[in-house]
């Protein structure tokens, strides 16, 4: 009768302590193989949890790397091919244009929050697009006619026209600044003076 009632209070506890008097002594390998006998024997399976946390950590760290690359690409285009595709159709565009790569499209190394007269002659180089005489004046006519905000010490930076102009209208249906944008006018012919015969 006492033997049933002690087999009936076994607690895990007192079967460990028991397990591990038995294992005590015996080197790590025998250790891992005698458990694994009495786990085999008793029907069990050794815990598989650990293991799947891992991967959970590392399939999140590759989505911001992807986007980084993907808005990297966007800005790939030099100031030669982006001129000729926005195809400025006067100088006070172009300023608008140059403000617009530099602050937008350019790579980020490249970028410039302002752009001044050494900017606009080396990016005239740079385009293949002839220099004028005085950048500052064309910088300033350009702030003059909306392109351009002024930034202070020579220096401007683009407006919110001046991005709609290079972002949407350019290169269509964009409107000459000063350049053939005034419709000939046609000549009147002259009246012929009517002469009173007496």
């Amino acid at each position: 009768m006492s033997s049933a009632s002690d087999s009936n209070t076994k607690s895990p506890l007192d079967a460990a302590l028991k397990i591990v008097a038995e294992l005590t002594g015996m080197k790590a390998e025998q250790q891992s193989l005698a458990l694994k006998f009495a786990m085999e024997t008793l029907g069990l399976k050794p815990p598989t949890a650990t293991p799947s946390a891992a991967p959970a950590q590392s399939t999140q760290s590759p989505q911001p790397t992807q986007s980084h690359t993907v808005s990297g690409a966007d800005h790939s285009t030099d100031i030669r091919s982006f001129t000729a595709i926005k195809a400025p159709k006067s100088d006070q565009q172009f300023t608008a244009v140059v403000a617009y790569f530099y602050q937008i499209e350019a790579k980020p190394e490249d970028r410039k929050e302002v752009i001044d007269a050494d900017i606009m002659k080396e990016a005239a180089r740079l385009a293949g697009r002839a220099q004028v005489a005085r950048w500052n004046m064309t910088l300033t006519n350009a702030k003059n006619a909306g392109y351009l905000d002024g930034a202070g010490n020579g220096k401007f930076k683009l407006s919110s026209v001046g991005e709609n102009l290079v972002a949407i209208t350019l290169p269509d249906g964009s409107p000459g600044q000063g350049r053939n944008n005034t419709a000939k006018g046609k000549k009147k012919p002259a009246r012929k003076a009517s002469v009173k015969k007496k």
